[in-house]
């Protein structure tokens, strides 16, 4: 057995160029040695057991070293063929897997195990991205739904972030998963088994490391043992070939998001400083006549003298501000902005008060866009 081992650690040095093993003295100060107490053990972890200090296991980690090797190699395989999904929902490890799994390009799910992912993986791929869909719609600011129907994606799209977030354009099964603890991620493993895709471990002397392709005993509780070991799971992704593609993706979908929601808070500031316009204009000609009735009975307009010219100038104020705005305020198809360009219309001066007919006299204004424009003015 032992001569075995010796053949598997040479091969895997040889195979795994990217990834290198720290000093033993590392795990040590990580505590990635400490198992469970005698009473909670199980008796498969027996051969991965160095000894028993006051009632707790001690992991033997020169056993563990080739084993960690292995699977290093085995996730570096994978991220070359497709994705790596890491699993890790305890409190330890759920921000240190999303943290790693962000920066290395990898999926991952830290909150709990959605049943069915990989057994059932069609119809949850098609939840997934109607996720995508409805943050799409909620950063245009929710076109064509009522404000009840965008409370109500609201807080579906936030239900679903909590177990989807980190599988987001996850189209296939992934080439390999890494589970932080085997025993509390037991439905991952299953499911993967089923499905048939290889796992990589942490198995503490709780665990049954039977169920697991790459077993690595060690520590999976510490926050610095998972820590140590989940940098390196990163190392050994990096290394691979598609990590990179997951990263871009994932910045263009915020980039993206981003791009939707300018564009509907520009265009909501823009109706909200028309209305605003319009209001003043309409106040503007109340405030300019006053009506009283004469003891004839006549009703006779008295203009306002003494404010006449204030009126006049704020009246030519906002016709000149309104007029100095760019064709592109009036929300018009490319085509038809282009046409007006060429024709060198480029601010509503250019178009108010020209009639349908003009506007059609325009190069590449048909009857439609004249409409269009008309509409738009008004």
């Amino acid at each position: 057995m032992a001569d075995k081992k010796s053949t598997v650690s040479t091969n895997t040095k040889t195979k795994n160029k990217g990834v290198k093993i720290p000093e033993l003295m590392e795990f040590l100060k990580a505590g990635a040695h400490f198992g469970h107490k005698k009473s909670a053990w199980n008796p498969k972890m027996q051969k991965y057991i160095y000894q028993q200090r006051n009632g707790v296991h001690i992991i033997d980690l020169v056993k563990s070293k080739p084993m960690l090797e292995k699977a290093l190699n085995a996730i570096e395989d994978a991220s070359n063929k497709g994705y790596v999904l890491f699993v890790g929902t305890k409190g330890q490890a759920a921000t240190i897997v999303q943290d790693k799994a962000d920066e290395v390009g990898a999926f991952y799910i830290n909150k709990r195990w959605p049943g069915g992912l990989f057994t059932n993986f069609g119809i949850l791929k098609k939840g997934i991205f109607n996720l995508i869909k409805m943050e799409e719609s909620l950063a245009s600011g929710g076109k064509d739904l009522v404000k009840k129907e965008v409370l109500m994606m609201q807080r579906e799209v936030q239900r679903m972030n909590k177990i989807y977030e980190g599988i987001k354009f996850m189209d296939k099964l992934p080439a390999l998963i890494i589970v932080v603890d085997s025993k509390v991620e037991k439905n991952a493993i299953n499911e993967a088994r089923i499905a048939g895709v290889p796992t990589v471990a942490l198995v503490d002397t709780n665990c049954d490391p039977d169920i697991v392709d790459y077993p690595i005993p060690a520590n999976d509780d510490s926050l610095k043992s998972i820590a140590l070991y989940v940098e390196l799971f990163g190392k050994a992704i990096k290394n691979g070939k598609r990590p990179e593609a997951l990263i871009a993706l994932r910045k263009n979908h915020k980039a993206n998001l981003k791009n939707l929601n300018d564009k509907y808070v520009a265009e909501k500031e823009r109706v909200e400083r028309v209305e605003e316009e319009e209001r003043v204009r309409m106040k503007i000609m109340r405030d300019g006549k006053t009506f009283s009735k004469q003891s004839t009975g006549v009703v006779r307009v008295v203009k306002k003298v003494k404010n006449i010219e204030e009126d006049v100038k704020a009246a030519e104020k906002v016709k000149a501000k309104t007029d100095a705005k760019g064709i592109e305020e009036l929300g018009l198809g490319a085509r038809i902005e282009k046409a007006l360009v060429a024709e060198g219309v480029t601010t509503l001066e250019g178009v108010v008060g020209k009639s349908k007919k003009d506007l059609i006299s325009i190069k590449g204004i048909g009857e439609k866009a004249a409409e269009s424009i008309l509409k738009a003015i008004k």
